[in-house]
């Protein structure tokens, strides 16, 4: 590290950001909910492979009972070597019967097992599904609340406090309210003055014209 600041090495590169926690919940969620779907897949194969086998069992055994029936057919027409290449046949069938009822107990069995795994696997994913939302909702809460903590250890301007902000406007509109009175006062003083100085409207015509040959 000192070596490559001596030798032109660069600056340091700058530290990969934190893992979003929520991303990696979503993606094990995610991971467990492909397990589940492939244990489901998998465990419907081994039961139609089984399916199959049984299928195979059940007609070869009807082959059997066939085979048998010709066979004394064939014993009771005097043809003793086609009854026992019958016999033989079925021989060979049973035999079949006996290595696929194996195979089929054996796969019933991993099918056991295999619902047994797909059972947990969904019990599990129920689990942390269950998790998921609590962690998801605990992390907003707390992600709020340093919001909120942030916001009142800030120390407001002037300009940004709401109280101060509240206390100028009230300000301001006392002050105009009380220039808009003193205003009010003055206009109306005017107005009086210019209503002594105005004559008064006179009773009638003559009066007023008598009051004017007085004045000369």
């Amino acid at each position: 590290m000192v070596l490559r600041r001596l030798f032109g090495g660069g600056r340091e590169p700058d530290p990969p950001p934190p893992a979003d926690p929520r991303r990696q919940l979503e993606e094990a969620v995610a991971r467990r909910v492909e397990e589940h779907a492939a244990a489901r897949l998998g465990m419907a194969e081994v039961a139609t492979g089984r399916r199959r086998l049984e299928l195979l069992i059940a007609r070869y055994r009807g082959e059997i009972a066939e085979l048998d029936d010709a066979a004394r057919e064939q014993l009771r027409a005097g043809r003793e070597d086609e009854a026992r290449r019958l016999l033989v046949r079925q021989a060979g069938l049973a035999e079949q019967i006996e290595g696929l009822t194996a195979h089929r107990d054996q796969i019933a069995n991993q099918l056991v097992q295999m619902r047994e795994m797909t059972a947990r696997l969904r019990d599990d994913l129920d689990r942390m599904e269950a998790e998921k939302a609590t962690v998801l909702a605990t992390l907003s809460a707390a992600e709020a609340q340093e919001r909120a903590a942030a916001a009142l250890a800030s120390a407001p301007g002037a300009d940004d406090d709401p109280a101060a902000l509240l206390a100028r406007t009230r300000d301001q509109a006392e002050a105009l309210s009380y220039r808009a009175g003193a205003d009010a006062e003055v206009a109306a003083a005017s107005a009086r003055g210019r209503g002594a100085a105005t004559p008064g409207a006179p009773d009638s015509v003559e009066q007023r014209l008598g009051e004017m040959r007085g004045e000369r």
